[in-house]
């Protein structure tokens, strides 16, 4: 069973975006607080940012993408979504790690999601 599997997650990637599918709506720890979310998207762009309400640039393209904004966690970031790598229960890109089997020793990088163990909120 991979780590995916065991989390009852799935995987979508595109050259503009990577969404990572919770199963459910989660908790989660970030690097702005606490969030309600089943959806992680990381969207291409020029700024780093991190949104989870609102209108506006992430918003609209998570929409097009037929992805619901008010259950995604998004991040822009300038980096290639299919410069992702899975491993040990981590999904790492450029700027970003979301630790999908609890919190880490310490955090790597200025973006993060921690997805909080047990089921839903």
């Amino acid at each position: 069973m991979n780590v995916l599997e065991a989390h009852r997650t799935s995987l979508k990637v595109t050259g503009e975006l990577l969404l990572l599918d919770l199963g459910e709506v989660r908790r989660l720890e970030t690097q702005d607080g606490p969030a309600l979310a089943r959806y992680v998207a990381v969207l291409r762009g020029q700024v780093g940012q991190c949104s989870r309400q609102g209108r506006g640039f992430p918003q609209l393209r998570l929409l097009r993408a037929g992805v619901p904004p008010g259950e995604s966690l998004a991040y822009v970031l300038d980096a290639d979504p299919l410069e992702f790598t899975l491993e040990e229960g981590v999904l790492r890109l450029p700027g970003l790690r979301v630790y999908l089997e609890g919190p880490p020793p310490f955090v790597e990088t200025p973006f993060y999601a921690v997805v909080t163990p047990g089921e839903g909120p």
